[in-house]
């Protein structure tokens, strides 16, 4: 049964009386709508929704309480949508029930900018007594399926300080997740979790580290990942008072925010960088390849210059792995030149993993010369993956990524010095999986799934 959601309006500037605009596709989410009394305080949940165009704009709001079933209620119809005049701004306030907490997902035209803050209030006066922005969860920041969220600072002292731990599903299909807690040491707090999630659902743990069994510890970190598009965050308070803070997924140091001031946008210590003059940026971004029957290979051909030498390729993506398959090798990934002349081609290297001991094989594209070591695969396990191929040093390198951390490497000899594309028919082309089986014993990766695709090629 749908929740009717009480909507305060408060509406800075003048509505147009003119013919309202159809709403688009476009939404975000609050994924902190509350209106609880905790300690004495009650905690409400304010947003802002500005029009920044020219002409009157409307949207819709569903407020969906946390653990239930958000696919089973019906959309709001957007007919009946709230209408937001030129350069307007309208507040909405009683976004929850009371006692209750949720998620908000606001559905409406892209010309409309949205901003959510908790109010901390005396419940006797109604006196403000803190306030704290509320993240906002759209496309830019919502975490594609088998990718990680890292959340830091999580503690719970002896000075009062609280946090919990919220995490969201953004599917209308029910999803699993996995979480990991460490210390700031890197030790495991607790076993590793496994959570379901109905769907389009969020789910709240209270005093997470007290849950966990700890009493008093500070500066750890969270780590989540799920099978379906989601998001995390943790709330931070002091109880019996208003402070409240909200804890963001952290950032990763992927690349140059101002190009020609990082590294060097490759190498083993790059993270991929964002390249500097003259690179080559190709990005990919959410679930690119979910390998299944008839669907399990992917290739991208890469937007380089005809003709332009690269001294440096550096490739990254996350993989999660289902399950092994039972043919000796699986297909994982490779960057090749590829011509119609079987003899002209360039394999520049390729990877494959033996199924029966998780050892790596690094193919480097001349018969019989390859690399294996033992890898760190496991089946239901996802990494972030960079390979680098390096002119400069002759080498190419893969490494494997978890937490943060390198957690293995491979490496060999670069068998071809030319990293160049000759023409249209002969680009430089990376590709993931293959479309059947080869040769009775290489098996495509049915059941898992390729993500976030980052690579950048740097001239010499």
């Amino acid at each position: 049964m749908k929740r009717t959601l009480a909507l305060g309006l408060l509406l800075s500037g003048l509505l147009s009386l003119g013919a309202l605009t159809p709403l688009s596709a476009g939404e975000v989410f609050v994924p902190y709508a509350s209106n609880r009394t905790i300690g004495g305080t009650t905690y409400r949940t304010k947003v802002w929704v500005t029009n920044t165009g020219a002409t009157v704009r409307r949207f819709t709001a569903l407020f969906i309480e946390g653990g239930t079933d958000g696919g089973k209620l019906p959309d709001p119809d957007p007919t009946s949508g709230i209408s937001v005049g030129p350069g307007a701004t309208v507040v909405l306030t009683n976004l929850a029930p009371a006692g209750k907490l949720g998620m908000l997902e606001i559905s409406g035209a892209p010309q409309l900018v949205v901003t959510a803050r908790i109010e901390a209030v005396n419940p006797a006066n109604g006196t403000l007594l803190s306030t704290a922005n509320v993240p906002m969860v759209g496309q830019d920041n919502a975490a594609a399926a088998n990718t990680f969220i890292d959340l830091q600072g999580i503690e719970r002292t002896s000075h009062g300080a609280i946090s919990d731990f919220l995490i969201l599903n953004l599917s209308r299909q029910s999803t699993q997740c996995t979480l990991g807690a460490f210390r700031a040491n890197n030790t495991q707090i607790a076993q590793t979790a496994i959570l379901t999630l109905l769907p389009l659902s969020q789910r709240a743990f209270a005093d997470a580290l007290a849950a966990l069994g700890e009493t008093q510890i500070a500066d750890t970190h969270f780590q989540v990942t799920c099978d379906q598009p989601f998001y995390a965050y943790a709330v931070a308070y002091r109880a019996g008072g208003p402070e409240t803070s909200y804890i963001s997924p952290s950032m990763a140091l992927i690349g140059d925010l101002v190009p020609g001031t990082g590294g060097s946008g490759g190498g083993n210590g790059g993270g991929g960088g964002g390249g500097g003059a003259g690179s080559v940026v190709y990005n990919v971004t959410g679930t690119f390849l979910n390998a299944r029957e008839n669907n399990s290979y992917a290739a991208y051909d890469l937007p380089t210059a005809f003709g332009v030498p690269y001294q440096r390729a550096v490739i990254e993506y996350d993989m999660h792995i289902g399950t092994f398959p039972t043919l000796l090798f699986t297909g994982v990934t490779s960057l090749r030149r590829p011509h119609a002349d079987r003899n002209l081609r360039v394999l520049y290297y390729g990877v494959q993993i033996v199924n029966r001991n998780s050892k790596t094989t690094l193919d480097l594209g001349v018969t019989d010369v390859l690399v294996k070591t033992d890898g760190p695969w496991k089946q239901n396990q996802t990494y972030h993956v960079r390979i680098t191929y390096d002119i400069p040093t002759q080498t190419v390198s893969l490494d494997a990524i978890q937490g943060g951390k390198v957690i293995y490497t491979i490496s060999g000899p670069a068998q071809h010095l030319d990293l160049s594309a000759q023409d249209a028919a002969h680009p430089l082309r990376v590709d993931f999986g293959q479309s059947g089986i080869a040769d009775g014993a290489y098996a495509p990766p049915i059941g898992w799934s390729f993500s976030n695709l980052h690579v950048v090629l740097t001239p010499q």
